[in-house]
């Protein structure tokens, strides 16, 4: 019994650790969102039906995008999507590149982090109100009580220091 309870915590860590790489890697493969949903619902049911076969300590994201990549081609079986416009080749480059996409935008995610934690308070500040719904850096220059042009120099300001700080962070490979 206790074999099976470390096997199914191994599972649930393993899949709560990567569950939204999974399901963005779907989502660039399926435009439909309703479609993508029910794929990643499919590909969690086999995930998890499968996991026996993973090997304990092996890459658990690779062996997910690889029943990721079936679920999407059954997927484009059953609807009849593929109508021999793609050959499965086609969609499987796809599929690569889409994986290494989400692997570039999890390692810019977590430089971003880090590197927000950078700003000064005043800078997050002006970010984060600039960033609602229907703010305008007029509306944001009346609520800190600023004129629009310093709001526009904190602005860029902020940006200037993200975009390096980033970029120096994926440079050099230090996300983590």
């Amino acid at each position: 019994m206790a074999v099976a309870t470390d096997r199914t915590t191994e599972f649930i860590v393993l899949f709560s650790k990567h569950s939204q790489r999974i399901y963005r890697f779907i989502r660039s493969l399926v435009d439909n969102r309703t479609d993508a949903e029910e794929i990643y619902q499919n590909t969690c049911t086999v995930l998890w039906s499968k996991f026996d076969t993973f090997e304990t300590g092996s890459n658990f994201w690779a062996w997910s995008c690889q029943i990721v990549r079936y679920e999407v081609l059954n997927y484009r079986r059953r609807q009849n999507l593929e109508r021999n416009i793609f050959s499965n080749e086609f969609y499987n480059r796809v599929a690569e590149r889409a994986m290494v996409t989400v692997d570039e935008l999890d390692q810019q995610q977590a430089a971003l982090s880090v590197c927000y934690e950078l700003l000064s308070e005043r800078q997050k500040e002006v970010l984060e109100k600039i960033y609602e719904p229907d703010a305008s850096t007029k509306s944001v220059a009346q609520s800190l009580k600023r004129s629009p042009n310093a709001i526009y120099k904190t602005l860029r300001r902020a940006h200037e220091l993200l975009f390096s700080c980033i970029q120096r962070r994926l440079n050099a490979g230090d996300l983590f």
